[in-house]
Parts: structure tokens; C-alpha cells; sequence
């Protein structure tokens, strides 16, 4: 159950996300603007030259502005990826350079990427139920594996899952770091979005 502000703009969300599907080259500009509103009033930065940071914005509106106050079912994904296999890691390293080369010389996917190097980047899939440490797969070390065992976890939908861990400042937005939302559940960094064709949410240690 969410609060009445969370469902209006869940509810202006969705109006929103219809507005930007319908619209034609001529109205997308005022469009966009009343998308990136939404996003404002989410505490997220619809301005960013990541192409993981503009999907993560994407994929956040889409998944908050499909739940409504009253659903209490799952959202699962049947034909998600294996995220504890060796090809969903090194999709995810792939796709981490690219964001990097994409942010410049520093960013949150440098971040990620150096925690992946580093053994402290965490995925977590509530949809499937598992979470687990992602591994370098160009590391000599991790050569023949092919698969790691994944933490077991509650199944539960994004929204369910996103306002559990991620922490909301006194306006009710999500609080950024250092450009990174904040995992309340172990202060950690965190980030939401596409790798490859499905949604994750990724964690790692704040900077000391």
C-alpha cells in the first residue's frame, strides 16, 4: 500500500509516460519537460549524459507509475537473464565500460565498474528472488567459472523492493550522494536500472 502522494504521482506518472508515447516530433519537447517535472518530484536527475543513468531514470518512471495503491502482486520477469552466470557478468562489465567511456573521466559506473573489479558490486533481482556478488570474469582467478551460487531473497515487486532500500529524504524524494541513491539498509551506494534487457539493482560501499 502506498501513500496518497506516492499514488498521485504514480497517477501523473502514467498520464505522463501515455503523453510521451503518443506524442509526435512537434509536441516533444513540452513533453519531455513534463516527464523530467515527475522525474524532479521523484529526486531523480532526468539532465544525465549516462546512457545507464538516462534507462535507470526510464525503467523507475515506468516501474512506479505501473503499481497502483491497491496491488499487492508480484512483478516477475519470466525470461530474465541468469544473473549468477558468467555471460550476465561480463554483459555487465561490457556494459559498465561503455557507461564509463560515455561519463568521462569519473561517474557512478566508474564506480561500479571499479566495484566489480574490487569483489564489492552486489546484484539483486527481487523478482527472482536472488542476489549476488558479481566477479570479474577477465580475472585469471575466475577463468573456468561458469556460474556462482546466488543469496536467496525475499520475492517481491520494484516498487515494494525500492522503498525498502532505497532511503527518502524529508520531501519524500530519494536521497542522492555523490550521484548515487543510498541503500538505507547498509548505507551503501546504490543504482536501478537496464543491464542488458531487464531491470537489477546494484550496490556497493560508499567511498571511505
Amino acid at each position: 500500500m502506498v501513500s496518497a502522494l506516492d499514488n498521485t504521482r504514480m497517477v501523473s506518472a502514467q498520464y505522463a509516460l501515455k503523453n510521451l508515447r503518443s506524442s509526435d516530433e512537434s509536441s516533444e519537447d513540452t513533453q519531455s519537460s513534463s516527464a523530467a517535472s515527475i522525474l524532479s518530484s521523484y529526486g531523480l536527475d532526468s539532465s544525465s549524459p549516462s546512457l545507464l543513468s538516462n534507462q535507470a531514470l526510464s525503467g523507475l518512471l515506468d516501474t512506479l507509475s505501473s503499481k497502483d495503491d491497491t496491488s499487492d502482486e508480484t512483478d516477475t520477469t519470466g525470461d530474465s537473464a541468469d544473473v549468477t552466470s558468467a555471460s550476465f557478468m561480463s554483459m555487465l562489465k561490457q556494459q559498465l565500460q561503455e557507461a564509463a567511456a560515455a561519463e568521462g573521466e569519473s561517474g557512478k559506473a566508474h564506480d561500479m565498474l571499479a566495484a566489480l573489479e574490487a569483489g564489492t558490486l552486489t546484484i539483486s533481482d527481487p523478482t527472482q528472488g536472488v542476489s549476488i556478488p558479481a566477479w570479474d570474469v577477465d580475472d585469471p582467478d575466475e577463468a573456468d567459472t561458469e556460474s556462482k551460487a546466488g543469496e536467496a531473497i525475499d520475492i517481491s515487486g520494484w516498487s515494494d523492493f525500492l522503498d525498502a532500500h532505497l532511503e527518502r529524504g524529508s520531501d519524500g524524494a530519494f536521497v542522492k550522494e555523490n550521484g548515487s541513491y543510498v541503500d538505507q539498509t547498509n548505507d551503501s551506494n546504490a543504482f536501478f536500472g537496464l543491464i542488458g534487457s531487464n531491470y537489477y539493482y546494484l550496490s556497493w560501499p560508499q567511498a571511505a
